[in-house]
């Protein structure tokens, strides 16, 4: 899983240390949240038209962080060698 191009990119909602905030106005957790608001298109920094690895990363770390006041940090595990890759489509 380590070779150039190879290996598993992992999102997770908190630290190991953490518990994920879950709120009753959004009937599901901040990082879910996150991710379907990345979904509707908001993580597209570039305005390329797709969601990579990297813009989905800072999206959600930063839309977490902002929805619980800094009491959740999500963590994100690449692989060094592993390309940024364009995950979905973004909405028009």
């Amino acid at each position: 899983m380590a070779k150039a191009g190879q290996g598993a990119v992992v999102f997770a909602s908190s630290t190991g240390s953490q518990v994920s905030v879950e709120l009753d106005e959004f009937k599901h957790g901040t990082f879910t949240k996150a991710l379907l608001e990345s979904l509707d298109g908001k993580a597209d920094y570039t305005k390329d038209g797709v969601i990579s690895t990297s813009e989905l990363d800072v999206f959600v770390s930063q839309r977490v962080k902002e929805l619980t006041n800094g009491e959740q940090m999500p963590t994100t595990v690449k692989p060094d060698t592993t390309p940024d890759l364009r995950l979905f489509v973004a909405p028009k």
